[in-house]
């Protein structure tokens, strides 16, 4: 607060501010603290971001008793001369960084404070000065202007997220080392992202990237053993905490090994002990069990034979019922068939089973394609996860409806393909290094939201196609996308919800953000929010083009406005599940038709803009995560004509910031409709364990409610 008063040192009155918003402190500690308990996690500095940034945003810089600094956004592109660079300052930024995390930008009390940390451990004196040097380095990566890298306004957000996943809440392993650094960088550029879209709102960045970072990291789950996440009762300091670990290693591995040699030393259960002649056990029956079922049997034949009209049967009331064994309804089940004739069956009904049979090898999610692979080569397999993971984006689990989508994606734009599955390939990649489910990985749950990045990256660069250096952020942007994942999965986990694309819109959102239209080395398209309002002639509406919208906005998904791109991924979609093609036809006709109940500019209408958001929520509720019955089909409507207008909302407050609405308002409609809670049968949420794809997943629901049906009759 002192550092960001325009009233410069020693100005009295600002103490009863602070002390008023010190106050604050404990109780956003507290609270936060009983939130971030269901999940094991530590607060950081979110309670100090929220408290100074809730001041700063109430007092301003033209207030009249407590004015801040002014803050404006970037309005140009920077005048940046590389041999300007001076390296003594840039190495000298690595302890200014350090100080930078208490407010101080002088080098010397950097380095008082990288002391004060090495007394206490080396190794958070060690990861604050790598974090410090990593945030220099990633600002340079993106232009940014000398004098701000030289204050170390990059550096201190990543030196405090390299000490928190580098030994303090992970213990110490190579991997976790490698981890913070990774998410030291992934600080820095989300740094970049957040000091942009606060900078509009006249506020500073404050530790904002940090927890955010930090927090998402804490949150990967992974069966890696070398990724060990200390239990927040346990956490002292990075020494400590790999004792400790050690200590829990050597205690599993001890545990291991006494259960296989109980195992190895446990007797077979045909293998008799002896104990001097004397039976430990003495049976009350002499007869041998073999017998006595033997004798059940005969008896039951006799009685079957006696009375030949009344044939066996499981009543209510009677024992007779209850005393039936399994080997005599067996014994029944035979003689009944063999008084059976057999059915002769025409050739024509012969064919075209075969012909459902080998459909059905291609359709739905392929099961069986993906169990023969399993003996494969891993190349192979690979394949066929990021085929799967280019069709996830349309609820599709076929590698043969990938393979339709790529062909789309090609009409399109070939450079789109190529960051697109370029995306897939390096998100599935990090899935598999980060130990995420293999089960997962196969589906493809890991590459659909990496493909999103990659093409809209490319859709949203001013430089145009093959602009090669985009390759670079697509695959590390594309790197983030797991760790989004198995955060968010963490997080949705306990409501059974998916995590749907927010992975890709957090990615996507923070790197355009952090970039810009003013970036040196990636700018991106300029948005703008309206500021007029559109004339419209409605005798100027064309049908024909009102109607191939809804191929569009299919196509629009993946970032693609070509109709016959859309007219190829229903295609791709149909294979798979015509329920899900005929949702996705439906949500996109529902979204036009909101956009012209609110005057919307038809060329966005054309170009499928509105029709998107609303195509993914039909497929969402239509089918998918509910039960197809006519009510959620009609609930699918609903949300999908919510999404549309939500979309609206977003893209009309994201537009402030300068980046896309993105599929935003398809991920809250969703999650949203997916929350409710309900007594009606008809309306049933599929546990997601059990999810597949629309005709799979009513055929389950029939099971279930059947199941019901019989446990409420008995």
């Amino acid at each position: 607060m002192a550092v960001y008063s325009d009233k410069g040192d020693y100005y009295w009155w600002l103490l009863p501010p602070v002390a008023v918003t010190s106050m604050a402190c404990p109780v956003l500690t507290s609270a936060l603290g009983s939130i971030f308990s269901k999940w094991d996690l530590p607060v950081f500095t979110l309670p100090f971001n929220i408290a100074v940034t809730l001041y700063l945003a109430a007092t301003g810089h033209y207030n009249l008793f407590f004015p801040t600094t002014l803050i404006k956004p970037v309005a140009s592109v920077p005048n940046i001369t590389w041999t300007a660079i001076n390296v003594p300052l840039l190495l000298q930024s690595i302890p200014v960084g350090v100080g930078q995390v208490y407010g101080c930008e002088n080098p010397w009390t950097g380095g008082i404070f990288l002391v004060a940390l090495l007394i206490s451990s080396p190794l958070i004196c060690l990861h604050a000065a790598i974090g410090s040097a990593v945030g220099m380095f990633a600002a340079l990566s993106i232009a940014t202007p000398f004098d701000s890298i030289y204050l170390g306004l990059h550096n201190y957000n990543c030196a405090l997220a390299c000490i928190a996943i580098g030994g303090m809440f992970y213990a110490l392993t190579w991997q976790t080392h490698l981890l913070a650094l990774a998410c030291a960088l992934f600080c820095a550029y989300s740094g970049a992202a957040f000091t942009n879209a606060l900078s509009v709102l006249g506020l500073p960045l404050c530790t904002w990237p940090f927890c955010f970072s930090a927090l998402l990291f804490l949150l990967i789950t992974s069966d890696n053993p070398a990724l060990y996440k200390i239990p927040l009762c346990k956490v002292t300091y990075p020494e400590a905490n790999r004792i400790y670990y050690l200590r829990m290693m050597r205690r599993a591995s001890e545990s291991r090994r006494e259960e296989q040699r109980r195992k190895e030393q446990k007797p077979s259960g045909g293998s008799k002990i002896s104990t001097g002649g004397t039976p430990l056990c003495t049976p009350k029956n002499s007869l041998p069990e073999l017998d006595v079922v033997a004798l059940n049997l005969v008896s039951w034949r006799t009685k079957v034979a006696a009375k030949p009209a009344d044939p066996p049967h499981c009543s209510a009331g009677g024992a007779q019922g209850q005393n039936l064994t399994m080997e005599n309804s067996v014994d029944v089940k035979i003689e009944n068939n063999g008084e059976r004739k057999p059915r002769k069956q025409s050739p024509l009904s012969k064919g075209g089973k075969r012909i459902c049979r080998a459909v059905g090898y291609i359709t739905g999610d392929m099961k069986e394609f993906g169990a023969w692979l399993r003996d494969k080569p891993i190349v192979i397999q690979f394949i066929d996860w990021v085929l799967r993971g280019i069709s996830q984006v349309m609820f599709v689990n076929n590698p043969l409806s990938g393979l339709v989508v790529v062909a789309g994606f090609l009409v399109q734009n070939p450079w789109w393909t190529l960051t697109g599955c370029l995306g897939t390939v390096v998100s599935t990649l990090t899935a598999l290094i980060l130990g995420q489910d293999r089960a997962a990985i196969a589906a493809g749950l890991h590459g659909y939201n990496g493909v999103l990045v990659g093409l809209l990256m490319a859709v949203f660069s001013a430089e145009g196609d093959y602009h090669w250096w985009l390759l670079l952020p697509v695959a590390l942007v594309s790197m983030m996308c797991p760790v989004f994942t198995s955060a968010l999965g963490s997080v949705f986990c306990k409501w059974d919800l998916p995590v749907f694309t927010l992975p890709f819109n957090f990615a996507l959102t923070l790197y355009l953000a952090a970039s810009g239209p003013y970036n040196l080395f990636f700018p991106t398209t300029v948005i703008q929010p309206a500021t007029a309002t559109p004339n419209i002639t409605w005798t100027d509406a064309e049908m024909s083009m009102l109607l191939q919208s809804i191929p569009v906005g299919v196509g629009q998904v993946y970032g693609c406005d070509n109709p016959w791109t859309g007219g190829i991924f229903l295609l791709a979609v149909f294979i798979s599940s015509p329920l899900i093609c005929l949702h996705a036809a439906i949500g996109s006709a529902v979204g036009m038709l909101a956009a012209l109940s609110l005057a919307t500019p038809f060329s966005k209408i054309y170009s499928g803009l509105w029709s998107y958001n609303s195509s993914l929520s039909c497929i969402a509720i239509g089918g998918m995560f509910y039960a197809f019955t006519w009510q959620t089909h009609l609930l699918a409507i609903a949300c999908a004509l919510f999404s549309a207008y939500l979309g609206a909302t977003m893209t009309n407050m994201l537009s402030v910031f300068g980046v896309p609405s993105g599929t935003w308002s398809f991920c809250l409609s969703a999650l949203t409709f997916l929350l409710i809670t309900t007594n009606h049968s008809a309306i049933y949420k599929l546990p997601l364990s059990k999810v597949t794809y629309p005709e799979a997943n009513r055929a389950y629901y029939l099971r279930v409610k059947k199941h019901q049906m019989s446990c409420c009759d008995v």
